[in-house]
């Protein structure tokens, strides 16, 4: 016989409706909550996939602060290429020279203000001595002959001043470019063409074929004291190289304070370009190295770095402002003062380096002996061997450029008006790099000033 237990039904007779619904209600939260599950997991393993990012590592950050940094800064204005064709004028004529021949790039830029690029095609401009005008220069432009218009077209954009008043020069692609260029010329050529120093080699050999046929004279590579005029910044380019240096070290300064534990260089890197492009300078770049990987001065070691506690981060970096350049450099410290004392032994004598450049040079050292201010306190710090570079370069137009601060250039000389870059390191492969880079202008008084805004103070101070 079944007992009383074993005919009781697993559902009682009493359950009803309510019991129903608190039943089904359940069974959907739980149907929920197994669902969210699911979908917080694959969220998860997507997040895994795209790549983890340690807490707090939000490339989003905020430089509005550095919009506008040089809305106050003037380009270049029409009048200063007067000046600067009047200088040129009188250096040919006093060097017995026919004409200065350019392709497109810094050169173009500096004396026509026309912008173009390199092709197979010969574009060039044929400045040639004349004092019957008013700068002293005849500027005559050879172009193809289909590229006219678009030439036509860049002369506007040029805006030079009315005293400035070029010709064109067409050559059909059927014919030699070169017989244009000797148009240009004028026809009588009766002493030596110079060349601009970036002229190419194939261009270089066909002006100089022709003018040894036509004319038999030399063509010759522009010699120093013509070089030298692009050397000798003016006030108007010595503000924008100003600010423009400014904006990069504010920039620095800021994602600085971003760096964290976990970012990768390539990180680094990112927030370093969206901060200059906020701070309005364009065409930028930046070289971002971790410990030992910034034993490389210019970086590429092959395998990227991440930022750790006790890293030493170095970034170099710059960009263009209105035609000139910025390049700066600082290496800093995430660790506690004391962590690693021969890492900062070696930043310091790095920055007293430095300091030895600022307070010994002077107008008429020669590139040489301002290296050597570097060179020897670096020596005298025991850490010579591991300067293995120049100390700097020449910057303006071009971020690398004439004068080169190095050991063996004894003939260029310091002048009022240049500007370079004061940067001595120290690197030591599989351990570390220290680069500190600001950039300076010779003043009128025959002293370095810096153009970065201030030296850096120590390792965590920028």
């Amino acid at each position: 016989m079944a007992t009383a237990e074993e005919t009781t039904p697993f559902f009682g007779q009493h359950q009803g409706t309510s019991y129903w619904s608190r039943l089904k209600t359940k069974t959907l939260l739980l149907r929920t909550l197994f669902v969210a599950v699911v979908v917080a997991g694959l969220a998860g393993g997507v997040w895994v996939l795209q790549g983890w990012k340690p807490i707090g590592n939000d490339l989003s950050r905020d430089f509005s602060s550095l919009q506008g940094y040089c809305k106050d800064t003037l380009s270049i204005q029409p009048e200063e290429y007067i000046e600067r064709q009047k200088k040129l004028s009188k250096l040919l004529l006093e060097s017995n020279t026919s004409a200065l021949i350019v392709e497109p790039g810094p050169s173009m830029m500096y004396y026509a203000n026309i912008a173009w690029s390199l092709t197979e095609r010969p574009f060039l401009v044929v400045l040639r001595p004349d004092s019957s005008l008013p700068t002293g220069i005849n500027m005559t432009v050879v172009t193809p002959m289909f590229e006219a218009t678009r030439a036509e077209e860049a002369l506007k954009r040029a805006r030079l001043p009315k005293a400035i008043q070029p010709t064109l020069v067409q050559w059909i692609e059927d014919h030699s470019p070169y017989d244009a260029v000797l148009l240009a010329l004028g026809g009588s050529v009766d002493s030596p063409v110079f060349v601009d120093k970036d002229i190419r080699m194939f261009v270089y050999d066909g002006i100089r074929q022709a003018v040894s046929k036509h004319h038999h004279q030399d063509v010759q590579m522009a010699p120093r004291l013509i070089r030298s005029l692009r050397m000798v910044k003016s006030p108007a380019e010595i503000d924008i190289l100003r600010c423009a240096n400014h904006a990069t070290l504010a920039s620095l300064k800021l994602v600085r304070s971003y760096v964290v534990p976990g970012m990768t260089e390539g990180d680094v890197a990112k927030m370093m370009t969206d901060a200059l492009a906020v701070a309005g300078l364009d065409e930028t770049w930046v070289v971002a190295l971790v410990d030992e990987n910034a034993a490389f001065p210019h970086g590429d070691p092959g395998n990227e770095k991440k930022v750790t506690k006790d890293s030493t981060v170095l970034i170099d970096t710059g960009g263009r402002l209105l035609g000139y350049q910025a390049d700066i450099t600082r290496t800093f410290f995430l660790s506690e003062r004391g962590h690693n004392q021969t890492i900062e032994d070696a930043w310091y004598s790095v920055r007293r380096a430095q300091d030895n450049v600022l307070n010994q040079s002077r107008a008429g050292d020669s590139c040489a002996e301002v290296d050597l201010y570097a060179r020897h306190t670096i020596e005298q710090a025991g850490f010579g061997p591991y300067f293995t570079h120049r100390l700097g370069h020449g910057i303006g137009e071009e971020m690398h450029e004439e004068p080169y601060m190095n050991q063996g250039n004894h003939v260029q000389l310091l002048e009022p008006g240049m500007t370079f870059s004061v940067e001595p390191g120290i690197y030591i492969t599989g351990e570390f790099g220290i680069r500190l880079e600001d950039i300076v202008v010779v003043n009128q008084q025959g002293k370095l000033e810096v153009l970065t805004g201030g030296l850096a103070q120590n390792p965590w101070s920028l």
